[in-house]
């Protein structure tokens, strides 16, 4: 895995205020990592999602694909 759970947090939330993007669920795989997100905030509010990004990705594409899977 090319990014870690704390490094994929710090990517959502830089202002570590835990109100933009919570990842309840981080499943590492060989290729596939499962992320369960939910949504604190405009426009992410109320959203919550499976989402699966490249192991290979690192923290910044990971948060990118989480983000556009909740907006």
């Amino acid at each position: 895995m090319a990014f870690t759970e704390a490094q994929l947090v710090a990517q959502l939330d830089p202002a570590s205020t835990g109100l933009t993007i919570d990842i309840q669920t981080l499943i590492p795989g060989p290729t596939i990592t499962d992320v369960y997100a939910v949504g604190q905030v405009a426009p992410y509010a109320g959203r919550s999602r499976w989402v699966q990004v490249q192991s290979s990705n690192t923290a910044a594409q990971a948060a990118a694909a989480i983000q556009t899977a909740l907006s």
